[in-house]
């Protein structure tokens, strides 16, 4: 019984270590295990972007990151795109093709056509992915639109008022209620609406008087530039009576002027029209439009006219009239020709 005891014990010591060492053996064979807490990188990186041409420059383009699962980036323009930053509200652009930077911008100095552009997104373990997209460059320049505020005039002469250096009256003209039937939308009011008037005690040219009158407002267009002319339209409706009166030797008529520039005196803003002393365009003067067809009151007409935006974007709209019965003047609208 004893020696079977004493069998039996060496032969689980045997058994023991050979276990220990085969344990070990595994051990110093199996690959280093994760650390505690750690996940397996399962979403690697995707590249991805949009992008839309600046305002100011459709040879500009903004490009929009949608890049997942990344930390860095690399853009790549191709030769014909350039990096460009936006630096206190101007765009630089310099020489290089390629950036690091999340969403830049990049110049396409040759404008209108296609052109390749890649991004590479990198996350921390240098996993990356890479797209390559074609970015149409296109002119699709919008001009501003242009608010010409009381322009039905229902609001009196609020907004047409400026002050005259020469003496002449800053009233504007008289505020009526013999306007067009036409609401400012186009619509038919099916009754007349406000309106600006004119008569003789307020004319300009040989009827002018210190009390002549010319309404004025200066409004903001689109500028025109090397690269592009801006052009807008200027539209109003007029009626003149038919009445029978002493015609002044203009005859009867109804004037609109477009004037580069913002004034804050309306001569000096008068003196840029064909009307002024030296009865000469000056350089300054955008559009000048006479009309003098005699329908009757409350016979209004449509009229319209194109000018090119300047350089600066400011723009000053002139209304008066020469003429011994009462005109009338409603609707009047700025906006682009295109």
């Amino acid at each position: 019984m004893k020696n079977f005891k004493n069998i039996f014990g060496k032969r689980l010591r045997i058994l023991l270590t050979v276990f220990a060492a085969s344990f070990i053996a595994s051990c110093e064979l199996r690959p280093d295990l994760p650390e505690s807490g750690s996940i397996p990188d399962a979403t690697p990186p995707t590249a991805d972007f949009t992008y839309i041409p600046t305002a100011e420059d459709f040879r500009v383009i903004s490009f929009t990151n949608l890049s997942e699962e990344a930390t860095n980036y690399v853009w790549d323009f191709g030769s014909d795109g350039v990096v460009c930053e936006l630096i206190d509200g101007e765009m630089v652009c310099g020489t290089e093709t390629t950036t690091t930077a999340f969403e830049p911008y990049a110049k396409f100095e040759a404008g209108e056509g296609t052109y390749t552009v890649s991004l590479t997104a990198l996350d921390a373990n240098n996993a990356s992915d890479e797209v390559e997209l074609s970015v149409e460059v296109v002119d699709v320049f919008v001009p501003l639109p242009v608010t010409v505020v009381n322009g039905d005039f229902e609001d009196g002469t609020n907004n047409w008022k400026i002050s005259f250096s020469n003496g002449w009256n800053n009233n504007a003209f008289k505020s009526s209620t013999d306007g067009s039937y036409n609401l400012y939308d186009g619509t038919d009011n099916g009754s007349s609406t406000g309106g600006a008037k004119w008569d003789a005690s307020i004319s300009v040219g040989s009827l002018s008087s210190s009390n002549s009158r010319v309404a004025y407002q200066p409004v903001v267009v689109s500028p025109s530039s090397d690269e592009r002319t801006v052009k807008y339209i200027l539209e109003f409706e007029y009626a003149i009576k038919d009445d029978v009166a002493t015609d002044p030797p203009e005859g009867r008529l109804v004037i609109a002027d477009v004037v580069a520039g913002h004034y804050t005196d309306g001569f000096e803003a008068y003196s840029q029209t064909p009307r002024n002393e030296a009865g000469v365009a000056t350089d300054l003067s955008l559009l000048h439009i006479e009309v003098e067809e005699q329908k009757g009151k409350g016979e209004f007409t449509v009229v319209t006219g194109e000018f090119d935006a300047p350089e600066s974007g400011l723009v000053s709209l002139m209304f008066s009239a020469i003429t011994p019965v009462d005109v009338y003047v409603d609707n009047v609208k700025v906006y682009p020709a295109n």
